[in-house]
């Protein structure tokens, strides 16, 4: 218990904290979103190849070493990188991304974007195969676009887990991985 009792009364201990929960919210407020919007765009999409591409790319990031996704990412983010050649391209001036403490949160959070959006869209894309066909087609011939069948027809349809892996992503608002 000293150990804890050491940490607990250590100076950082509260700034850690914060940190930790400041990321997490970030993290909830913008990766949980982005793989159930994957989903839905993939369940839109009606060429099979194209589709199948689509997730494949998607998914490689999550398969790649912690290791190989932050090389390529001090690659991309570098003075002379690939983001900075295109900032300096549309007419702005490089940021040193890695230099400035202030891109941190946002640097993180993007690149666990990249990373994990692939392989939690497999969840919501088997939700999505669960939804009964005649629900949309019972959707257009009420009159209901693509949109509107997303909408009222795909997203109700898959309400259930969408809650279930929210629930389960504020179970992990206090850690933050090895990345």
């Amino acid at each position: 218990f000293k150990h804890f009792y050491a940490f607990l009364e250590d100076p950082y201990f509260w700034k850690l904290v914060r940190n930790t929960v400041v990321l997490n919210v970030y993290m909830i407020i913008f990766f949980f979103p982005m793989p159930i919007l994957l989903a839905l765009m993939l369940n839109e999409v009606k060429h099979l190849r194209f589709k199948k591409f689509v997730q494949t790319v998607s998914y490689l990031p999550h398969f790649l070493s912690t290791v190989v996704v932050c090389g390529m990412l001090v690659n991309f983010l570098t003075h002379e990188g690939m983001i900075n050649q295109l900032i300096v391209f549309l007419g702005g001036t490089p940021i040193q991304f890695l230099m400035k403490p202030e891109w941190f949160r946002t640097i993180y959070v993007t690149s666990e974007i990249w990373q994990g959006i692939g392989w939690g869209s497999i969840v919501y894309l088997a939700a999505l195969t669960g939804i009964d066909p005649d629900q949309y087609e019972a959707a257009r011939i009420d009159g209901a676009n693509r949109w509107k069948q997303m909408l009222y027809v795909a997203l109700p349809g898959i309400a259930p887990v969408i809650t279930i892996m929210f629930l389960l992503n504020l179970g992990t608002i206090l850690s933050i991985g090895f990345e």
